[in-house]
C-alpha cells in the first residue's frame, strides 16, 4: 500500500515556472535580439504609438506559447477524464469498504477485481477522493513538459547571436531537466 504524500512540485511551482520562465526567456531574448540590431522590421503604429518589432515578436510568441498551453491542457484533461486511472494511493486515500462490509485487508478480497465500494476514509476531502481517480496521464508532467520544451526549442531559434553558446545549450538542458524532475516527482509522490 502506498501511502499519500502532498506533491513534491506544487500547483503554485508548478505553474509560475512553467509560465514565468518560458516567458521570462522570451523577453530577454527578444529584447537582446533588438538591441543588437538583429530584427530590423518597421515599427507599428497602434493609436499613435510606436510599437517596437520586439514588443510585436513578444505579443505573437506569447500568443503561440499560451495557445499551446491551453492545447496541452485540454489535451491532458481529455486524458484524464476518459481514462482515469486510480492513482497508486488510492487504498490509503478511500480505505474502501465492499457492501459487504468487508475492507481490502480481509483475506476474501485477496486477488478479486472489485467495482463495487464505498470509501471509507472520513478524513479524505472530496477535492482528494476525486483526484485519487485521476492518475493518467500527469498534469503536472504534460504541463512542464510542454512549457520547458517551448522554452528550449524558442531558445534554439531564437537565441542565435554571437557569443557564448554554452549558454544557450546549458539554458535549454536546465529547461528539461527541469520537466524531467517534475515527471520523476509524480512518481516517487504516487501520483
Amino acid at each position: 500500500m502506498h501511502p499519500f504524500h502532498e506533491s513534491t512540485v506544487t500547483h503554485d511551482v508548478l505553474y509560475s515556472v512553467g509560465f514565468g520562465l518560458p516567458i521570462i526567456a522570451m523577453v530577454v531574448t527578444e529584447f537582446i535580439r533588438w538591441k543588437l540590431s538583429m530584427d530590423n522590421e518597421r515599427e507599428l503604429k497602434f493609436y499613435g504609438y510606436d510599437i517596437p518589432f520586439w514588443v510585436q515578436n513578444l505579443y505573437k510568441y506569447f500568443g503561440i506559447f499560451l495557445f499551446g498551453a491551453a492545447c496541452s491542457q485540454l489535451t491532458t484533461d481529455i486524458g484524464k477524464y476518459s481514462i482515469g486511472r486510480l492513482r497508486p494511493h488510492f487504498i490509503s486515500v478511500c480505505q474502501p469498504i465492499m457492501p459487504d462490509g468487508t475492507n481490502c485487508s480481509n483475506p476474501i478480497n485477496f486477488h478479486r477485481y472489485i467495482e463495487v465500494f464505498t470509501c471509507g476514509n472520513e478524513e479524505s476531502s472530496k477535492r482528494r477522493l476525486k483526484e485519487m481517480r485521476l492518475s493518467f496521464p500527469s498534469g503536472h508532467s504534460s504541463f512542464s513538459m510542454y512549457t520547458m520544451v517551448f522554452a528550449a526549442l524558442y531558445l534554439h531559434c531564437r537565441m542565435n547571436w554571437k557569443g557564448s553558446k554554452l549558454l544557450k545549450h546549458f539554458l535549454q538542458f536546465s529547461f528539461i531537466m527541469m520537466a524531467w524532475y517534475t515527471a520523476l516527482s509524480r512518481i516517487s509522490d504516487y501520483k
